[in-house]
């Protein structure tokens, strides 16, 4: 097994791939292990790390320097949130879903303007972001996707709610929403859907109208906030160009899946190991 450790670390991994696992890793093991059985106990956020890892730059690992990024790859970002779930799967995800749910499908789809300012603001860690897709009459099924997006000017005006949001009751939401004018026509299909970003303050310092309406007691992560949210004529601004909503959302939900896996196998190496370390006790 070690063998083929090195085997994958000399192919796979440059020397800056190597220090950032490094760097994780010695964070994860002398900031998050004291704290990680406590916070999960409590059901709290880890407000104080998440900080930290803002300050060390783990929001940013995958984003250009230009959109305040480490500038380095998906690769890089999959070690980050490996090394996190070994020791902690809420700080993990915490990583993973501002990364894959929030910043990616900015990035790709949004316009110069919105990716200086809003993914610039997550890479920092600045504000911390979540993608609503989930419906309480739909399920995970876009097609039944029943958010509405009004035209309002220079915005758009979501009236609808979302459940099962990881990072719930951030400062931004990504949100799958039906276009006002294909409405009725398009209900049922994945067609007439288009991204929302939906800041919860807006840039006059005024609270948007957007409510967390629930957060979900759940087997496990629970320093992880999982929320039920509400938007009441909440001004947002579209993503991408008008029906390219069911198009981002496969994107960005293939680069959730890396961050899935790359979790699921730091939680499984950190079992394998308290496994060993027991049976030889």
């Amino acid at each position: 097994m070690r063998e083929l450790s090195q085997s994958i670390d000399e192919r796979y991994l440059s020397d800056d791939h190597r220090l950032l696992r490094e760097t994780v890793r010695d964070f994860a093991s002398n900031e998050i292990a004291p704290v990680a059985g406590e916070l999960d106990r409590r059901s709290e956020f880890p407000w104080e790390n998440v900080k930290k890892m803002a300050d060390l730059g783990f929001f940013g690992v995958p984003w250009p320097e230009e959109y305040g990024g480490v500038g380095m790859d998906v690769l890089a970002a999959v070690i980050t949130v490996e090394e996190l779930a070994k020791v902690c799967a809420s700080h993990s995800i915490t990583v993973g879903a501002q990364i894959s749910l929030a910043a990616s499908p900015i990035y790709e789809f949004g316009t110069d303007e919105q990716k200086r300012e809003y993914v610039t603001r997550l890479a920092s860690g600045e504000v911390l972001g979540g993608f609503g897709l989930t419906e309480p009459q739909a399920g995970s099924d876009a097609q039944g996707t029943q958010t509405r997006a009004v035209k309002n000017g220079d915005h758009w005006t979501l009236n609808g709610s979302k459940i099962f949001i990881t990072n719930g009751g951030c400062e931004i939401h990504l949100v799958l929403a039906r276009d006002e004018d294909t409405f009725d026509a398009s209900k049922g299909t994945t067609r007439g859907l288009s991204l929302y970003l939906c800041p919860h303050t807006l840039s006059d310092g005024s609270p948007n109208r957007v409510a967390v309406t629930r957060l979900e007691h759940k087997l496990g992560i629970h320093g992880s906030p999982t929320a039920a949210v509400s938007f009441d004529e909440a001004i947002s601004f579209r993503i991408g160009e008008k029906g390219e909503g069911f198009k981002a959302m496969l994107s960005l939900m293939n680069d959730a899946r890396l961050g899935v896996a790359a979790q699921g196998v730091g939680i499984s190496e950190a079992a394998i190991s308290a496994a060993v370390l027991y049976a030889a006790e």
